[in-house]
């Protein structure tokens, strides 16, 4: 029997997961979903809907905090160091991320 080419299943016409290592930890972002994993500590995961993310200028670099958004602010939230390199491939790495919480096509 030949396969319908139109069954085919959401979650493999959908793209791999995108990943980001900074330090100790790897972000994966998959979809609607956005995961932190630290090496010695259990991951953390969030639905891209509740996802927020506040980045300070910090020295030469940035203070970025990510978690649940609830009321304007992050509740706890991972916190991470980056230098302008890695904000600028955090920033390209995040465009899935928000274009999934705004239900629009990351470019």
């Amino acid at each position: 029997m030949t396969p319908d080419p139109g069954h085919i299943k959401r979650h493999e016409r959908e793209a791999m997961a995108a990943e980001f290592a900074i330090g100790e930890y790897i972000l994966v972002q998959d979809g609607r979903t956005f995961d932190i994993f630290h090496c010695l500590t259990e991951a953390r995961r969030y639905h891209v809907a509740f996802l927020g993310v506040d980045a300070k200028p910090h020295g030469d670099g940035f203070k970025v905090t990510i978690g649940t958004r609830y009321k304007d602010r992050i509740v706890n939230g991972v916190p991470l160091k980056m230098d302008q390199q890695q904000f600028a491939r955090f920033q390209d790495f995040m465009a899935a991320a928000i274009a999934a919480r705004d239900g629009t096509t990351a470019p």
